[in-house]
C-alpha cells in the first residue's frame, strides 16, 4: 500500500504543477498552444510517466525536474514572444500562396513549407469556396489553418510593427518598406518606442500606442 500511496502523491504533484503552469501561462485550450507548449507538455508527460512508477527517484528530485521543465517552457515562450527570429523559427509566419488571384509558386514549392495542395483544396472546400478561380488571396497560418479571401476589397489586416519593432516580413507582404513606415510615424508626430502595434488595412496604417490610444 505504501508504494501505491507514493505513486498517488507523485501523480497529484505532477497534475497540480502542469495545471498550475497552464493556468499561469493562460493556455488552457489546445488552440492557444504554440509548438513550444506542445513539445514541452510531451516532455513533462514523459517525466511524470517515467518517474511516477519508479521507487528509486526521490520525491524532491522529481519535483525539481518538473519545476525545471516548466521554467524552461516559460522561458522559451517568453523568448519567442519578444524576439522575432526565434518566433519565426519556433512558431513560423503566415505563408501566402495566392495573391491577387495569382499562385505564388516560390512559396508553394519550397520544400521547407511542405505544402500539400490537395489538402489546401480540401480546406478551401470546407470553407464553402468551390474553386481556386474565385480566390483573390490565400495564406496558410502558423497553426496550419487556411485563410481565404474572395473579395479583393476585403483583404486581411497585417501587423507591421509590434512593441516598437518593425516586422520586415509583414512590411514586404504589403509592398511597403521602412522608409514609408518612418514617414507615417513622423506624420503623426509619435515616437517608435511609444507604439504597441501598427496595423495595415485597406491601404492605410493605424497605430495603437502603449497607453491604449489609437492614432489614425
Amino acid at each position: 500500500m505504501e508504494y501505491y500511496g507514493i505513486v498517488l502523491v507523485k501523480f497529484i504533484i505532477g497534475f497540480f504543477i502542469v495545471i498550475l503552469h497552464l493556468n499561469l501561462s493562460g493556455k488552457t485550450q489546445l488552440s492557444q498552444m504554440t509548438p513550444v507548449d506542445f513539445i514541452g507538455n510531451f516532455v513533462l508527460g514523459g517525466v511524470i510517466g517515467g518517474v511516477i512508477y519508479s521507487d528509486t527517484i526521490p520525491l524532491y528530485q522529481y519535483l525539481i525536474v518538473l519545476l525545471i521543465g516548466v521554467s524552461l517552457i516559460s522561458l522559451l515562450n517568453s523568448v519567442t514572444k519578444h524576439i522575432s527570429f526565434f518566433r519565426i523559427v519556433a512558431i513560423g509566419e503566415p505563408i501566402p500562396i495566392i495573391k491577387k488571384g495569382r499562385f505564388l509558386m516560390d512559396n508553394i514549392l519550397q520544400k521547407k513549407n511542405k505544402i500539400d495542395i490537395l489538402n489546401i483544396t480540401s480546406q478551401l472546400h470546407c470553407q464553402g469556396v468551390h474553386s481556386f478561380q474565385s480566390v483573390t488571396y490565400a495564406q496558410i497560418e502558423p497553426n496550419g489553418q487556411l485563410t481565404v479571401i474572395c473579395d479583393e476589397d476585403v483583404m486581411p489586416s497585417v501587423i507591421i510593427m509590434k512593441q516598437g519593432k518593425v516586422r520586415s516580413y509583414a512590411l514586404h507582404a504589403v509592398d511597403k518598406d521602412e522608409n514609408w513606415l518612418n514617414d507615417e510615424i513622423n506624420k503623426r508626430e509619435i515616437q517608435q518606442e511609444e507604439i504597441f502595434i501598427a496595423e495595415f488595412w485597406e491601404g492605410r496604417v493605424i497605430f495603437i500606442l502603449n497607453n491604449g490610444e489609437v492614432v489614425h
